[in-house]
């Protein structure tokens, strides 16, 4: 199954830790909403999240680096564009949306391995002994797992994780044969 998706639970508590925190509070509620790999979402300008009118975007499309495929049109959630508009709406179109404090030297984001530094700390401060079994990917798998606990619909979640099967879907969100017959189990026709 890979690293662990973050319990919605788990997010409820991190937003209130990184308030007031600006790049935590994007990294947060944009890697959860918008199901990306590290490297298209810090990659994502203010442009991606804000039209050229100023206007913060309800969805969010993203041509993925490593498959080339372009995402569905994501909604963004509550959480998201608030965030978006309380941190981005006096940034320049072109600028990167995760800068560090080294960035305006640099004009590039932060890292990968800054982003899993941050992950790692979140989970150590909400009391998660083995931090090693979260990563940067356990946001991209946070809104899948629970949209497929919710409905028991790989396809959706295939679709919006932009997978080319259904079998690559279902090892990633660590679906067993056990999962399948307890459904089987509560349907009586």
């Amino acid at each position: 199954m890979g690293k662990k998706p973050l319990l919605k639970k788990q997010v409820q508590t991190l937003r209130n830790n990184v308030r007031g925190k600006p790049l935590q509070e994007l990294l947060l509620n944009l890697g959860v909403d918008l199901f990306l790999r590290s490297s298209d979402l810090l990659s994502l300008k203010v442009k991606d999240v804000i039209s050229e009118s100023g206007k913060v975007k309800t969805e969010v499309k993203v041509k993925q680096k490593k498959t080339g495929r372009t995402t569905l049109s994501i909604p963004l959630s509550k959480n998201s564009i608030t965030s978006i508009k309380k941190h981005l709406m006096d940034r320049e179109q072109d600028d990167y949306i995760f800068k560090g404090k080294k960035s305006h030297y640099t004009l590039s984001p932060i890292t990968h391995r800054q982003y899993s530094r941050i992950v790692k700390g979140w989970m150590s401060s909400l009391g998660v002994e083995d931090v090693s079994e979260y990563s940067t990917h356990s946001l991209r798998k946070t809104k899948p797992s629970e949209i497929y606990k919710q409905t028991q619909n790989v396809e959706i979640c295939r679709r919006l994780l932009s997978h080319s099967n259904c079998t690559s879907t279902s090892q990633y969100l660590g679906i067993e044969d056990s999962d399948a017959l307890k459904v089987a189990r509560n349907i009586n026709i």
